[in-house]
């Protein structure tokens, strides 16, 4: 039984070398076809976990590159550190009817680093194969064989993680000793694993075949959710020498304190006394963590650090108060020991972060889950989150990188999950007031002041740090009209629980109204306006938006007295369940005034419902673009 169960993976792994005939692209089936950059013919993991510090991995593929578009799924890349030794790669690339091309292996591959410009230290390298070949559809039929020292931080299965990908065929198998208890998350998987068991070794297996490529649709939820994955991880495991157990994210946050924060938050004695000093006159503790955020700030910047286990553990306090430097997670330690010098709790937070909001998964705990760290101070009925390697951000100011999803805080009592701020449509605001004066020409002259609060805050936040020179190029991106120029640019930040921050410009535009022989065209809505979204028919998921706003404008344009000012007015109000949009103009006073007021709402929404918001979409987009021709008038 022992024989037939690594006897079996074994077979799987060589089957590719059995011919050629296989690999001709007119014998994949029509319906893998459909939507697909490439196909994966046959596909199998197999990990062994011999011990806690020793894990093999062996896997196959056999993938076909259809068109132009899926050669990136010709480019082989695998990582590795001290922990993850690359024992064989090796294939073989056939051409549309089944011919060798070329023979490849391990030494035909590119080895360099994977450090970043932000990584200071980064032990991670990359061997790199680029197997692109210049006629399409080819193949590529490669194993490999990977020594992981480790057993904290195993592969995922994702058969289908790429939407242009169709599977044929993918294997996933775990074998390792009887008395190993493994912790399973299987998600959007159907059945249960295949179970084989002796005395001396245990196999699981998963398998699915015919997944055919999806078509891409816009505003759907992330598209990982509806993937097959599967993850298996020890409960009893090693990492870099260091042994742990972990069946819960209770246990995970207790063994992230125990072993890779304990004793790191020292600090040498003279910045105890000045962290003392700041804040001998301050009675409030949220007052007092401010003024440290800002000391934070001023003393260190970012800096990633990626070694060893150093992927997750921090230096200590003492060495960023001393190198004036960290990573998200030191800078996070860092500000944890700054605040308990004056007696203030607070949690080390792991998130994954970027745009899209993923949450932690609160049934499954794994380290690989969260990309970044932050931290959180737990004020009495005031909770609030820290973003420690921005130097300029205001305090307890997250924005779209780690808003709105669930953490795991690492207290002293164990790892519980909790939920970063959330910022909603009706508090992300871009209030704006412009009033110009056109002269008969067409050209604009004109002030405008806009206030950004919540997410919108980010927009213009970056321009401030820039130089004249940068903010005005920043600025003709942002606002995309041709032949504007920027006389005046001015920021305000207000730093507050609920910060802002107002934009002032003062700018001309050439030819913005056209001239004709009898008329001169005008656009009321200047400076926003929407697009329309793409037509989908017979949708399969449902309607997801990321995250919500709320966009006000309010627009003066001062006629040119050799105007007929005269117009017929637009008034019009617009609503579906996603959003609502306001907009009106008409002359007051020879001046075209025009409101407009754009409300979109975060949450998911049934598939059905996308035609409705389709159809919005696209009524917004050509009333933002509407236009008046006045009359020019004639000469007695």
């Amino acid at each position: 039984m022992i024989k037939q169960l690594i006897l079996s993976s074994f077979i799987l792994l060589l089957s590719y070398h059995n011919g050629t005939a296989q690999y001709q692209a007119s014998q994949i089936p029509k319906e893998f076809l459909s939507r697909a950059s490439a196909t994966i013919i046959e596909e199998n993991i197999l990990l062994e976990l011999k011990a806690p510090n020793q894990l093999i991995e062996k896997g196959n593929r056999v993938i076909t590159i259809l068109n132009k578009s899926g050669a990136e799924y010709a480019d082989l890349l695998f990582y590795y550190n001290k922990s993850k030794q690359i024992k064989e790669i090796k294939g073989e690339i056939f051409d549309e009817s089944g011919n060798l091309v070329k023979k490849f292996n391990i030494k035909n591959f590119k080895d360099y680093s994977a450090n970043s410009e932000t990584n200071l230290f980064d032990d991670y390298r990359i061997k790199n194969f680029d197997g692109n070949q210049s006629l399409y559809p080819y193949t590529i039929a490669y194993s490999y064989e990977i020594k992981h020292s480790q057993s904290l931080v195993l592969p995922i299965w994702k058969p289908n993680l790429y939407r242009d990908i169709s599977i044929q065929k993918s294997t996933f198998k775990v074998v390792t000793h009887p008395q190993v208890k493994l912790r399973i998350n299987s998600k959007n998987y159907q059945q249960s694993p295949v179970i084989e068991s002796n005395d001396k070794l245990r196999s699981y297996s998963w398998s699915t075949e015919n997944l055919p490529a999806s078509r891409y649709e816009p505003y759907s939820p992330i598209f990982s959710k509806n993937n097959i994955s599967v993850e298996v991880v020890p409960e009893k495991f090693e990492y870099f020498n260091i042994e742990g157990e972990i069946t819960d994210w209770h246990s995970f946050g207790l063994w992230m304190n125990q072993n890779l924060l304990k004793g790191k938050q020292n600090l040498p004695e003279s910045t105890i006394e000045k962290i003392k000093y700041l804040t001998r006159n301050i009675a409030s503790d949220k007052e007092k963590a401010k003024v440290l955020y800002e000391y934070l700030q001023n003393k260190t910047r970012y800096i990633s650090v990626q070694i060893g286990i150093g992927g997750f553990e921090p230096i200590t306090a003492s060495e960023v108060d001393r190198l004036g430097y960290g990573d998200c997670k030191a800078l996070v330690n860092y500000m944890m020991s700054l605040l308990e010098v004056v007696n203030i709790p607070s949690y080390y937070c792991h998130v994954e972060a970027g745009n899209t909001k993923i949450d932690i998964d609160p049934e499954f705990a794994n380290i690989v889950d969260g990309n970044h760290v932050i931290l959180c101070i737990p004020f009495p009925n005031d909770t609030t989150f820290l973003e420690c390697t921005n130097q300029n951000l205001p305090f307890g100011y997250l924005g779209t990188f780690t808003d709105d999803r669930k953490v795991l805080a690492c207290t002293d009592n164990g790892g519980k999950i909790l939920k970063t701020t959330a910022y909603k449509y009706n508090h992300n605001i871009q209030f704006r007031k412009a009033k110009l004066k056109m002269d008969e020409n067409g050209n604009v002259l004109g002030a405008m002041e806009t206030k950004f609060k919540g997410t919108q805050f980010e927009s213009p936040f970056n321009n401030i740090k820039l130089n004249l020179d940068q903010q005005k190029s920043s600025l003709r991106k942002l606002y995309d009209i041709n032949r504007i120029s920027f006389t005046k640019i001015e920021y305000q930040v207000e730093r507050s629980d609920h910060p802002s921050l107002v934009e002032d410009l003062e700018f001309t535009i050439e030819n913005f109204g056209n001239k004709s022989k009898d008329f001169l065209t005008i656009y009321p809505n200047i400076f926003n306006r929407s697009a329309a979204i793409p037509t989908i028919r017979n949708r399969n998921n449902p309607v997801y938006i990321n995250r919500g706003f709320t966009d006000i404008d309010s627009t003066e344009i001062e006629l040119p007295e050799n105007l007929i000012a005269a117009i017929i007015p637009i008034n019009k109000k617009i609503e579906v369940p996603m959003g609502t949009y306001e907009f009106s103009v008409k002359i007051m006073d020879s001046k075209i005034v025009c409101y407009r007021k754009f409300q979109i709402r975060e949450g998911m929404y049934a598939a059905e419902s996308y035609a409705d918001f389709n159809e919005f979409m696209l009524e917004v987009s050509l009333i933002d673009a509407s236009k008046y021709n006045l009359s020019l008038k004639k000469d007695i």
